[in-house]
């Protein structure tokens, strides 16, 4: 199986972790998942998470996988002004699950109904600067000195109390098998420490779909549901596994 996945550490961290079950990693952004399960360029891809609740027809997601976290592995938002007097924010149209984070988080946060304004990435932020009060830039991007970062993903942790589910592991309809979703749910859960889930020495990220993952997944299907940004919260189309038999045990002693 070919896996896709973001060219950032964490993600990578889940290659790792898959590596014995795949032939090869290629990396994509996020807005080319779909797109290299269509052309047959992945196998399995890291999908954004708002991609799959939009309700994206012709997918399976591996039950028990995840990239979540406490952090945005990939932007950050740069303000240029007062966090009160941000007017506009200067985003890229393909990162957005993370416009959509910002805008959810400012509003709740600190009350902020700011206009996003579409942005060429290749303009020196500098510049964007200049006519926009905020931009959501690489996360390795340098900083100007007269301006501070927010990171979106700390952002929603600190109003949800959960990390936010960035990415879901899919194959396309029909093109995994149960056995096949099995082996790779149980390399995530049994994968080792990988320093690339760590922050400042911290653990930022994980790759299990479990506890505080999975409840932060169920509070943004909420929060997009209530915003009006879904119309109604579609149900995850999970791959079909055959039960756990420790999980029939413990029903009946239940």
């Amino acid at each position: 199986m070919r896996l896709a996945i973001w060219p950032v550490p964490p993600a990578r961290a889940l290659a790792s972790a898959l590596a014995d079950l795949v032939t090869e990693v290629v990396e994509i952004e996020p807005h080319e998942a779909r797109p290299a399960l269509d052309s047959g360029g992945a196998d399995l891809a890291l999908v954004p998470t708002l991609d799959v609740l939009r309700g994206y027809t012709g997918l399976e997601v591996v039950p028990g996988i995840v990239l979540a976290g406490e952090r945005s592995p990939r932007r950050r938002l740069v303000v240029g002004s007062q966090l009160d007097a941000i007017e506009t924010i200067a985003f890229d149209p393909r990162d957005a699950q993370e416009a959509l984070l910002t805008q959810l988080v400012l509003r709740e946060h600190y009350g902020s109904t700011a206009a996003f304004a579409l942005s060429d990435p290749a303009t020196p932020l500098a510049d964007v600067l200049r006519t926009s009060s905020a931009a959501l830039v690489d996360y390795e991007d340098e900083v100007p000195s007269n301006a501070f970062v927010l990171d979106p993903g700390q952002e929603w942790t600190d109003l949800t109390l959960r990390p936010y589910p960035w990415g879901l592991l899919a194959a396309l309809e029909g093109t995994l098998s149960a056995v096949d979703g099995l082996r790779l749910r149980a390399a995530a859960q049994e994968a080792p420490v990988n320093e690339a889930l760590f922050h400042d020495g911290v653990g930022a990220y994980q790759l299990t779909l479990d506890g505080y993952a999975t409840d932060g997944l169920d509070q943004l299907a909420d929060y997009l549901f209530a915003t009006g940004t879904l119309s109604e919260v579609p149900p995850i189309p999970y791959l079909e596994l055959p039960s756990d038999p420790d999980d029939d045990e413990e029903d009946e002693d239940a």
